[in-house]
């Protein structure tokens, strides 16, 4: 494997969780990063809370694994403290990224942000 990552990477890697799409998400949404890597996010809302996420990433395996480690620390959380989440809270809880895939993490908090504030758009409808 390129770079060097840890344990919990490799434990991500290997079982990565809220793969998928959701049936009548309550917002999603997309996202192309520099490398060409894309991420789709869906959500359920409930109580102005992530009840549920889905992340389905297309590309490198740093991508799947910031989207699956995203998606963990989005889940349960209010809006406004999903939207509080960074590109390091990813990394730190991969237990760190090589420095020339910190852009996945971008890439997976990015989409997160595309997809609440899809919701937000759908509400005000």
């Amino acid at each position: 494997m390129p770079g060097e990552v840890g344990e919990q990477f490799l434990r991500v890697a290997r079982y990565p969780k809220n793969i998928g799409s959701l049936n009548n998400p309550s917002g999603q949404g997309a996202a192309i990063g520099k490398c060409g890597d894309s991420i789709e996010v869906s959500l359920r809302i409930e109580s102005g809370a992530i009840a549920d996420i889905k992340v389905y990433p297309q590309g490198c395996i740093y991508t799947l694994v910031c989207a699956s480690a995203m998606s963990e620390l989005a889940k349960g959380r209010d809006l406004d403290q999903a939207l509080e989440l960074e590109p390091h809270h990813v990394a730190d809880a991969l237990g760190g990224l090589p420095e020339d895939h910190l852009h996945c993490a971008r890439l997976a908090v990015n989409t997160l942000g595309e997809a609440i504030a899809d919701y937000y758009r759908r509400a005000s409808l």
